[in-house]
């Protein structure tokens, strides 16, 4: 079983904390047998994560995080915290598939200006992600990766679209261990970032924080690092930490600049 390594184009956002994963015997591959296994294999992982309490927010709230995947009929399901994705050709060098994610709304938040915002609904947004990996660029084992994932809203609850560019390498060293590093960047359109960063005149009203109208373009720039240790072939720990920095109209917005912080850890 090998760990994830998380390229950006799917980053877990904020710190994970001791998650576990394991396969179960039916889906663990027959180590002695030369042939590839037809049937079902996966692994899930267990943990929790801190996160902001809400894009741009500077408090943090723990959340449990599921991450897992599963490999059957030459499809891969992976799930990370709130995405799904359907990976068609994961034996590729060139994987592309469906994504849907579920994005959680703004409502009832700690701080208290941002609070008395008009609230946010949750999202539902579906699209797709394509990836190209090279595999031992530099030492045997390691992986390069470039990915790219569209999603668009279609709840109503933002009616935007985000777009994610972004890589990531990872390398095993020792027999158990994995480090996996990753680098990448969003750009939103002018409903999401009106949706999530814009205050209107009501808003304002409410709130106390000045009118501010949010425009598309370049919403973060973000970083991250997984480290794994597997205890066996079917038990293991990993743990990863991320950074994403809000930039343009994002970090400028009052609900950040004054309420919050560009500062996402």
């Amino acid at each position: 079983m090998r760990p994830p390594s998380f390229p950006v184009c799917h980053i877990v956002r904020g710190l994970v904390l001791a998650p576990l994963f394991f396969q179960t015997p039916a889906m663990a591959q027959d180590a002695s047998s030369s042939e590839p296994d037809d049937g079902i294999q996966g692994f899930i992982a267990l943990g929790v994560a801190v996160v902001p309490d809400f894009e741009g927010s500077s408090d943090y709230e723990p959340v449990p995080l599921v991450i897992g995947q599963l490999d059957a009929l030459g499809l891969r399901l992976e799930v990370e915290g709130l995405t799904a994705r359907l990976n068609a050709f994961p034996d590729s060098a060139f994987q592309i598939g469906p994504v849907v994610s579920y994005r959680p709304g703004r409502d009832d938040v700690s701080n208290n200006a941002v609070d008395r915002l008009a609230s946010v609904d949750d999202a539902v947004e579906v699209g797709g992600f394509l990836r190209y990996r090279f595999a031992e660029v530099f030492t045997p084992g390691d992986e390069i990766e470039l990915g790219a994932e569209l999603l668009v809203d279609v709840t109503g609850a933002h009616d935007g679209l985000t777009a994610t560019l972004g890589g990531g390498y990872a390398i095993p060293f020792g027999q158990r261990w994995r480090l996996g590093l990753d680098a990448g960047l969003t750009f939103a359109s002018d409903d999401y970032q009106d949706t999530y960063f814009g205050i209107d005149a009501a808003d304002a009203a409410r709130s106390g924080l000045a009118p501010f109208d949010a425009d598309g373009g370049l919403k973060d720039i973000g970083t991250g690092a997984t480290l794994s240790y597997a205890f066996s072939e079917r038990w293991g720990v990993l743990g990863r930490v991320a950074y994403t920095r809000l930039v343009g109209d994002a970090a400028d917005s009052p609900i950040v600049e004054d309420e919050g912080s560009p500062n996402q850890v």
